[in-house]
């Protein structure tokens, strides 16, 4: 295992100026499950969803976790560099519950032109509609909101999880992949908003 030096990394990188804005679970590194290729997952606090059968309710809160200090920062940045690291996942929780658009959205933005050869791919319960020719994402309530950081977005995999549906891609046999209920989308983002309107991604 590589070791990480992130004093040398603190003193090295440019400051984003973004630290202890957000409260985190997890950084996952190499990781294949959550998009594709290799990936560095953050795993943020915070979600109103609330899905029956989620398999992390312990991210639902939004002072749950920890802080994401300076510390996590490196240790992710340094794990998005690595040259096997196809791009960064942002997951939880839900990366754009109201405690975390802001911040993951400057994470997105630096991410995009500090190192445009990684993808980004974003996990939210929250829905991608179209209305009026704007992109907006709603929750269940119908309540929708822009989001100027989509831009930066290659997937977005939307919606709420559904344990129901779950059950009947099982019994089905249906081959889900990088979500856990078909009723979710992999959403080619890029293509989306070139062409005005929801595209979804092949399965490979």
């Amino acid at each position: 295992m590589d070791f990480i030096n992130y004093d040398n990394f603190l003193e090295t990188e440019e400051s984003p100026g973004l630290t202890n804005q957000i409260m985190y679970h997890n950084i996952t590194h190499d990781d294949m499950l959550n998009g594709d290729g290799l990936r560095v997952v953050l795993w943020v606090a915070g979600c109103e969803h609330h899905c029956e059968g989620c398999h992390n309710p312990c991210t639902w809160d939004p002072n749950g976790g920890a802080p994401f200090t300076e510390w996590e920062e490196a240790e992710f940045w340094e794990w998005l560099d690595k040259s096997w690291t196809q791009g960064a996942t942002f997951s939880g929780g839900d990366p754009l519950h109201p405690a975390n658009r802001d911040y993951v959205g400057k994470m997105m933005k630096r991410i995009k032109e500090t190192r445009p050869g990684k993808d980004i791919w974003c996990y939210t319960g929250y829905e991608l509609i179209v209305d009026e020719g704007e992109f907006k994402l709603q929750n269940a309530k119908g309540e929708a909101f822009t989001y100027p950081a989509l831009k930066y977005i290659d997937v977005l995999v939307d919606g709420r999880f559904d344990i129901k549906v779950r059950a009947a891609d099982i019994a089905a046999k249906k081959k889900v992949i990088w979500r856990g209920s078909s009723n979710q989308r992999l959403i080619d983002v890029q293509t989306s908003l070139k062409e005005g309107k929801i595209i979804v991604k092949e399965e490979n």
